[in-house]
């Protein structure tokens, strides 16, 4: 047990880092499709989170937001902070169901089998969805 702790993890396989960046491809296309091209995500995100409070805090050196807008105009910690202030974490998760569902569809179950049972870092990702 120590021994297995110790040691770095073995290296995942080249065919598994080539259907992670597939499949970071396709969930990047579909959390940009629920937060940049739906008209009524900003609308969401200001009555699902505090984001208006926290950007009256004097929290940093920089305004939490750029300019009027959309999501687009918000700086990546004020929206990271909004969305842990209410536990949803949307951004740690939003878009992998679209990820792991066009992997299955594309007849990749067994690989994905294989890399939760062998490489530490995609057991983990998943865990932690």
């Amino acid at each position: 047990m120590l021994e297995a702790t110790l040691l770095p993890p073995p290296p995942p396989q080249p065919s598994w880092r080539t259907m992670m960046d597939q499949m970071a491809a396709d969930g990047v296309s579909a959390y940009r499709a629920v937060v940049r091209e739906n008209p009524e995500f900003v609308e969401y995100f200001r009555q699902a989170t505090p984001e208006q409070e926290l950007g009256r805090l004097p929290l940093g050196s920089r305004p939490a937001k750029r300019r009027e807008g959309g999501v687009e105009s918000l700086r990546a910690i004020p929206w990271i902070f909004a969305w842990t202030q209410t536990r949803l974490m949307l951004p740690a998760w939003l878009g992998w169901e679209a990820a792991l569902s066009k992997a299955l569809e594309r007849g990749e179950g067994t690989v994905l089998a294989q890399m939760r049972e062998q490489w530490p870092f995609f057991r983990t990702r998943i865990d932690m969805l």
